[in-house]
């Protein structure tokens, strides 16, 4: 469900930075972190610094 919702998010906006994501899923900016390099490694988005960024897949990924 997280993931889902994580993903979701990063689809509707496009690109979000690592605190904004955090405040609007309601945890730490560490388990975003977290979330995001397992993301980035499946390809589903891409990270640059606190950057999180869409790709074509991240719709796939939910």
């Amino acid at each position: 469900m997280f993931r889902n919702e994580f993903l979701q998010i990063v689809w509707e906006r496009g690109r979000v930075d690592v605190p904004e994501l955090a405040r609007l899923l309601n945890t730490t900016e560490d388990l975003i972190e977290a979330e995001a390099d397992v993301c980035a490694a499946q390809g589903w988005i891409r990270m640059l610094d606190s950057l999180i960024m869409a790709t074509p897949l991240t719709d796939t990924g939910r």
